[in-house]
This record gives C-alpha cells, structure tokens and sequence, in this order.
C-alpha cells in the first residue's frame, strides 16, 4: 500500500483536526459546550482545503530515505551536552521534579523553570536530538542505537514533561512510517498496540502529576463531567486522562467563541504577531523590545477556560483572543505555509531532513493541543541549524 499520504504535512492537520472532531462527538464529557455552526464551519473549510493542498504536496514533495551517519563524538558532545545542562537546572531550582513530586503532595511539576534562556534552548535542543536519535535507530536497528536514543528521554521523566514525550513519539511514528516499505496487518497491530499503551500511561503520569488526582482517583471523572456513558463502558479511567486531554482544547476553543465578542482590532496585529508566531523565548523578547508587556497583562486568556484544571487551547485559542475570527484564518494560513515550505529548506540528501519532516509534522498534528509554533517551535530551526553547519564544516 502506498501510504505516503500519511506524513505529508497537508494531510497531517486533516488527521489531527478531523480526528479531534469525531472524538468530541463521542460525549463521554457533559462539561463542554456543542460545537457551534461558526467553528463547525471553520474547521470543516479548512480540513477541506488542507486536503486539496495534499495532493499537490503529494506530486510536488519527493521525500527521500536517508541514512543518518552521526559520528560517535557528535553523539557523544550531544548526550554530555543535555546532562550537564539538565544538572544544572537541578542545582538551579534545587529541586527534581519527579522526586518532588512525590514527596511534597502540594507541588507542582510547573513550578519548575530551570535557568532562564538555557532551559529554553535545552529542552528544544533535547527533543530534536530524540527525533534524530530515533531516526538513526529505524535506520539501522542495533541496541545501542536505541540505548541512545532512550538516555534522551531520561530528562522528560525527571521534568516531568509529558508534552515533549508525545512530541517524540508523534515524530517516532511518522519516521517509522516514512522507512516503511509498506503497511500490513501485523504493522497495524503493532502500531494500534504502542498506541494504546501510551494513551494508558498518559494517563497514569497523569494521575501523578495533578495534585488532586494522587490520593483521589475519582477527581478528574466529577471535574471533567464523565458521563454514564463512560462511567458504565468498562475502559480503564487512565485512558480518560487521554479522551479529556484530547477533547478539552476544543471545549476552550468553542467556549471563547462563545463568551468573547468577535473584534478586530489593528492595534492588536503586533500582540498577536509576537506572541503566536515565535517560540516563547524569542516571544518574550519582542514582547519586551515592542512593550506590550500592559496590553498583553489585560489579556487573560484563562478566563475563557471551561475549567483551569484543563487549561489545553488549541492553536486557535490565542489567535482568537488577540483578533477574533480574523486571528484563527491567519494562524491557519500560517499553517498551510509552513507545511508547504518548511521541507523545502534542507536538503533532501540531508541526514536531517526526516528530522526535520517528522518534527513539523509533530507540531501540526499536535496543535489541536496547544500553539505548538510558541511551545517548541524552535526544534524546527535545529535542523537547519546542523544542515548549514555540515555545509560549512564547523
């Protein structure tokens, strides 16, 4: 079966947003609102358009098979590199999260920041040598490779971060796709089953993380109103954790359509520019440069929340907060253009050029979540960063 449709750009939102809507239909939660006929319309338009899109990207972009040939030293410097810079955070903070957390009921994994700036860069750093690790062990399946590339994931454990692991995973399920020859029933079985079991402890991290949900498992089913409809189906409530993370941007995203006026205000083009469209501590920055430190503080965009407990946006939250309706097509083309051009920028020869592909395709596929351009944005400048580098031989 050829099945390179399945990690185009293009065709990654209509998976992510398509499946996003048929979820929310299920109605195992009675505290979202229906969808509406504005954003019903929206998002139908543009997966429609996202799909068209993917059959010129599908004639257009040639996609090739590399060997990832990472020399020992680089590895090596890499690894160094995000041990030393996670034990720093550490000392920094004076704390572990995991371990924290386990001992002090009361604490938050968020309260962990880490060393200005440095965290920043470390974290994305982190994710992209995953992707990249990853990549090396699909191509030449030995266990050291996958030794390697397991010692990246130790910081998101320890941190606590469960968005970068499902970054890495996205990414590790569209390279094992791209190497693969073809789709089969066993390929299915295989992928559908690591699937659920990271949905499932999803799903218990969650249960450790939340304050409330240690010592009381039933919390999140009374906050998140499950309904009898789940309470009487049998599924474990660890994978709630997943249906309600997985729905619960788009309650928020409906609900601020509900409750804020639709206006547009050009005064607002610069707020939502430095804040939707760089990676936060870029974002930061301009904010600072630009001073729109006031504007920005008279926007609360937690007020629009179904909840505070389930504070996931969607990449579309932001941007309608910022400009309205006007805001959610401008993100979208943004979007579209990334897609269709971020590939274009390394070298098809390049040995991070699936890298590369699979970390875009991440972002997109997770922006049903959250603005993924502010969280991690900075992981697709990496491979570009290493491209040039090569070139140049530094």
């Amino acid at each position: 079966m050829n099945h390179k449709i399945l990690y185009l750009p293009c065709f990654v939102y209509v998976i992510s947003f398509s499946s996003l809507l048929l979820l929310y239909q299920i109605g195992w939660s009675d505290l979202f609102p229906k969808l509406s006929g504005f954003l019903l319309g929206f998002l139908f338009i543009t997966i429609l358009l996202a799909f068209l899109l993917t059959f010129l990207q599908k004639k257009t972009l040639k996609i090739n098979v590399n060997n990832v040939d990472l020399s020992p030293l680089f590895i090596k410097k890499a690894l160094y590199f995000i041990a030393i810079g996670y034990s720093l955070d550490f000392l920094y903070e004076f704390t572990i999260p995991i371990v924290k957390t386990f001992l002090v009921s009361s604490y938050s994994y968020d309260e962990f920041k880490g060393i200005p700036t440095l965290h920043s860069i470390l974290g994305t750093f982190n994710i992209f040598l995953s992707i990249l690790l990853a990549d090396r062990y699909l191509a030449i399946k030995n266990r050291k490779a996958f030794f390697q590339f397991l010692l990246t994931l130790i910081p998101y454990v320890l941190i606590m971060n469960r968005g970068a692991f499902m970054i890495v995973f996205s990414a590790f399920v569209f390279l094992y796709l791209i190497r693969l020859k073809k789709i089969n029933f066993i390929s299915v079985f295989r992928s559908l089953g690591i699937v659920l079991l990271v949905l499932y402890l999803f799903g218990v991290v969650g249960n450790i993380r939340a304050e409330q949900t240690k010592d009381d498992k039933e919390y999140l089913l009374r906050v998140a109103g499950a309904t009898d409809s789940f309470l009487d189906s049998g599924v474990p409530v660890e994978f709630y954790w997943s249906y309600i993370y997985i729905i619960s941007p788009m309650g928020n995203l409906q609900n601020i359509i509900l409750e804020k006026e639709d206006h547009f205000e050009i005064s607002n083009i610069g707020i939502f520019a430095t804040t939707q469209l760089f990676p936060d501590f870029i974002s930061k920055r301009l904010v600072a440069i630009f001073g729109y430190e006031d504007e920005i503080e008279a926007f609360d965009p937690s007020y629009y929340l179904v909840t505070p407990l389930l504070n996931a946006p969607t990449v579309y939250y932001g941007s309608y907060l910022a400009l309205g309706s006007f805001g959610l097509i401008f993100m979208y083309v943004v979007i579209m253009i990334s897609s269709l051009v971020y590939p274009l920028l390394i070298k098809k020869d390049s040995k991070y050029y699936l890298t590369a592909l699979a970390s875009l395709n991440s972002i997109i596929l997770l922006a049903t979540f959250n603005n993924m351009w502010y969280a991690v944005g900075t992981i697709l400048l990496w491979p570009i960063i290493f491209s040039v580098a090569d070139r140049i031989k530094l």
